[in-house]
């Protein structure tokens, strides 16, 4: 009886010891995974930290250099300033300078302008002023009208006025229609008036742009 009550004690101690064998190899695992995981770490942080500090150099390194090569010493700055106060003394202009150049724009402006615009100029070709012994007296007249501008005339006429001394016998107008740029017509006209002879004439074209 003694006996099987100390086998059983002895069996309780020996399953109470393997118990805590156990712990203590479950406990020496979690370590070691836990050391293993910690080393894996630190190696990937200094993997990380090294390849950070190689590209922070590299760019450094790019940086130095091209400042190098696009750095200018106050020599050359100096240099370059002197060219370009060279160059603005050289191209500057009055204010006078700068209004004559104005105007002589200007007035090649009104040249072109003037060239441009329509301008009828009236040859002659033959006035007379005809007093029939039983008809009305009248001035004849030919011309030839050219538009020597660039732009359309229009109204074209003749503005007619008859003198006879220091009276106007007839003020009046002979109409001729549109004439182009560049082109001319030709034209005979009677201009019928009273009275005595004529003693003169104007004959002056007239248009509008």
């Amino acid at each position: 009886m003694k006996t099987e009550i100390l086998n059983l004690h002895d069996s309780r101690r020996l399953t109470r010891d393997s118990k805590m064998s156990e712990k203590k190899l479950v406990g020496r695992s979690v370590a070691i995974a836990l050391g293993i995981t910690c080393i894996i770490l630190l190696a990937g942080i200094g993997g990380i930290l090294a390849y950070y500090t190689m590209t922070i150099n590299n760019k450094n390194t790019t940086y130095d250099s091209y400042a190098s090569s696009h750095s200018h010493t106050n020599t050359e700055f100096n240099s370059l300033n002197t060219t370009y106060q060279d160059y603005a003394g050289s191209h500057a202009h009055s204010d006078s300078e700068y209004n004559s150049l104005s105007s002589q724009n200007t007035n090649l402006q009104n040249q072109i302008a003037n060239l441009e615009a329509p301008n009828l100029v009236r040859i002659n070709l033959g006035e007379s002023d005809n007093r029939p012994w039983l008809g009305t007296p009248y001035l004849h007249i030919q011309s030839a009208i050219t538009n020597v501008g660039t732009n359309t005339a229009f109204n074209c006429k003749l503005h007619v006025v008859l003198y006879q001394g220091a009276t106007i016998a007839k003020d009046t107008y002979v109409l001729l229609g549109t004439i182009s740029g560049g082109a001319g017509i030709s034209t005979t006209n009677d201009v019928q008036y009273s009275g005595s002879a004529l003693t003169g004439w104007t004959i002056t074209p007239q248009w509008t742009s």
